[in-house]
């Protein structure tokens, strides 16, 4: 009938723009990576390092050590990780977005935006920790080949050890995804609504910008716990010898560091996060 056919044609145009929100998702990060990565890698091993040097200096040290190779350590799996993760992380905002509210009744709240962005980093965390595992050990040690570093992996602490720290990566994923597609988007809208500037890339730019500082701000300790958690030498039993788990290696970062240690490496991070975000 024709209301049945009015009824099909949206949802397939619905479902057009979602695989092709997935495939920029999934690309554009993935690129983006290339260009990112060696300010990743300075960044883990600020985090790492109990007394670390600048971004500079440490950059300096690896390139003086390891060359150009060092600096992009773990650049294909980094590269992979990107591609899988930011799949699930951004492509899958949208389509919850549009379940949580309807677009006809106007923009949606910040609240159900920042739901949607949890609900897809938690996702892309879950589906994706085995990569970021992988590709964090690789970037602290100075490289390795992706499929060494899987096999390695699941010899040394099998099939449970591949989502090792699965948790504390699900809510740092949350904690980044959340606030910064909930700051871009509503800043993005709010900005072209009030005429300031056009919907167009510097509009984009600041808005990305914008919304990775918010992300930086709510994850950063997390994500030095997670790192933390990633790099711990494993027992003979499987489980790490230097942290209990999470809470236990926050408890023992505030108490040999203090609570800047939960925000080690943050310029790092914006740096790298910052234009990673404004290229994808």
């Amino acid at each position: 009938t024709e209301e049945s056919k009015q009824e099909v044609l949206p949802r397939q145009g619905a479902q057009q723009s979602y695989a092709r929100g997935f495939m920029a998702s999934s690309l554009a990060p993935a690129l983006a990576a290339i260009f990112t990565n060696p300010v990743e890698v300075g960044k883990v091993r600020q985090q790492l390092d109990k007394q670390p040097a600048s971004l500079v200096a440490t950059l300096r040290h690896v390139w003086q050590s390891h060359g150009l190779a060092g600096l992009q350590a773990g650049l294909q799996i980094s590269v992979l990780r990107e591609a899988s993760k930011s799949f699930f992380r951004i492509g899958c905002f949208t389509p919850i977005l549009d379940q949580l509210h309807d677009a006809a009744q106007g923009p949606a709240p910040l609240y159900k935006r920042m739901a949607a962005g949890m609900s897809s980093g938690a996702i892309a965390a879950l589906v994706c920790n085995p990569i970021e595992l992988v590709k964090t050990r690789q970037q602290a040690a100075g490289g390795g080949a992706v499929l060494d570093g899987f096999r390695q992996l699941h010899a040394a602490e099998g099939l449970v050890g591949m989502w090792r720290g699965t948790a504390v990566s699900m809510c740092r994923s949350a904690m980044v995804t959340g606030p910064h597609l909930t700051t871009y988007t509503a800043l993005k809208e709010a900005v072209a609504a009030r005429g300031w500037l056009a919907d167009a890339p510097p509009l984009h730019m600041l808005a990305s910008l914008a919304g990775a500082f918010a992300g930086v701000c709510c994850n950063q300790p997390l994500d030095v716990v997670r790192n933390r958690l990633y790099n711990q030498p494993i027992g003979p039993d499987g489980q790490g010898t230097l942290y209990a788990g999470a809470v236990d290696c926050a408890k023992q970062l505030l108490r040999s560091e203090g609570p800047l240690g939960l925000y080690r490496g943050f310029s790092s991070h914006y740096l790298r996060v910052g234009p990673h975000y404004v290229l994808t």
